[in-house]
C-alpha cells in the first residue's frame, strides 16, 4: 500500500554533557586563568545585585563565570538541547563550564597549548570557523522574504489543489474471502469491527482507518477503485493488488489545497539555503584550478 519511515536518533543528554566536557573547541577559545578576576575599576570580582543583568554565577580558583557565558554555551548546543527548560538546563551548563575551566586550568599548567597537536586541532577549528562563517554570509544573503515569496508561489503553481479520499479496508488472501465479507457488510455487520477481525493488514488494529490519501499514495488498482466510488460506498466485489484482495469502504472526501506559507517556510528556508551554496560553491570551482592525482602520483582526468 503505502509507507513512512520516521527515522528517530538522538545523543542523551547525559551523555551530550560529557561529550561537551571534552570538545576540543571550548578549550581552545578560552584564555588562561587569573588568581583572581578583576572587574575595571580593578576589584575583584563580586556576585551582582539581584535583578542585574549579568551576575555572576561561580568562580573556579578565581577565575569568573557570569550568566552571559552559561547563555553564550547554551546557544551553541544542538536545538533539541536548546529546548530544555531553562530552570533545568542551565544548572547543567553552569557545572559543565565549571568542569571545563578546570580542564583548561589544568591544560594551561601542562603547557599542553604549546603541543603539536593541540596546535594542530587549534588550525582546523580555525580553518572550520571561517569556511563556516563564509556560508552563512552566503546563505544570509541568498534567504531573504522575496526569494522565500518566489519559490512558494512556485511550489503552489506546481502542487494545485488535489482530491484526497479517506478510506478503510480489509485485506484477505482469497477474492472468496472477500466476497464473503462483502455479503457480511451488506447484511449488516460493522466494517471496523470485521477489519479487526479479518484482515492481515497492520490497519486491521484501526479498523482498517487509512486516513485520507492522494491517488499517487495508493497502487493503482486500489486507487482506481477507491476515487470511482462515493462516500459511503463498499466495493461491490473484492479489489485485487500485489498484496491479496481488498475490500474497501469510502468514508470522506475532500480537496486538499498546498501548506500554506508559514507552513513551508522552514523547508523552504532549508531549500534555499542548499541551492545558495550548492551554487556558491560550484562558482569557486569554476575559477579554480584543481589538479587531481591518483595513489601513483599520475595526474587524474579532469571530473
Amino acid at each position: 500500500m503505502r509507507s513512512r519511515m520516521f527515522p528517530a536518533a538522538g545523543l542523551g543528554l547525559a551523555a551530550f554533557f560529557v561529550v561537551v566536557s571534552t570538545a576540543p573547541p571550548a578549550a581552545a577559545q578560552k584564555q588562561p586563568v587569573q588568581a583572581q578576576p578583576q572587574s575595571a575599576q580593578g576589584q575583584q570580582a563580586q556576585p551582582a545585585a539581584q535583578g542585574q543583568a549579568n551576575p555572576l554565577l561561580a568562580t573556579v580558583n578565581g577565575e569568573a563565570i557570569y550568566l552571559a557565558d552559561v547563555k553564550d554555551e547554551v546557544q551553541n548546543l544542538p536545538e533539541q538541547y536548546r529546548n530544555i527548560p531553562p530552570e533545568r538546563l542551565m544548572p547543567l551548563m553552569l557545572n559543565q563550564l565549571i568542569t571545563n575551566r578546570l580542564l583548561l586550568a589544568e591544560g594551561t599548567k601542562q603547557k599542553l597549548a604549546d603541543s603539536e597537536e593541540v596546535k594542530k586541532k587549534v588550525e582546523r577549528y580555525r580553518e572550520k570557523a571561517v569556511q563556516q562563517q563564509l556560508l552563512t554570509q552566503v546563505i544570509g544573503k541568498a534567504v531573504n522574504d522575496e526569494a522565500l515569496q518566489t519559490l512558494y508561489k512556485k511550489y503552489v503553481a506546481e502542487n494545485p489543489p488535489k482530491e484526497e479520499v479517506s478510506a478503510r479496508h480489509i485485506l484477505v488472501n482469497s477474492e472468496a474471502e472477500g466476497t464473503a465479507i462483502i455479503q457480511q457488510i451488506k447484511g449488516g455487520a460493522d466494517f471496523a469491527t470485521l477489519a479487526k477481525q479479518k484482515s492481515k493488514d497492520p490497519a486491521a488494529q484501526n479498523g482498517g482507518d487509512l486516513g485520507f490519501f492522494g491517488r499517487e499514495d495508493m497502487v493503482k488498482e486500489f486507487a482506481d477503485a477507491a476515487f470511482a466510488m462515493k462516500t459511503g460506498e463498499v466495493t461491490p466485489k473484492p479489489v485485487k493488488t500485489q498484496f491479496g484482495f481488498h475490500v474497501i469502504k469510502v468514508e470522506d472526501r475532500r480537496t486538499a489545497n498546498p501548506v500554506t506559507f508559514e507552513e513551508a517556510k522552514d523547508d523552504l528556508q532549508s531549500q534555499l539555503s542548499q541551492q545558495a551554496v550548492s551554487q556558491y560553491i560550484e562558482t569557486l570551482r569554476t575559477g579554480a584550478k584543481i589538479e587531481r592525482f591518483g595513489p601513483d602520483g599520475k595526474p587524474l582526468p579532469p571530473e
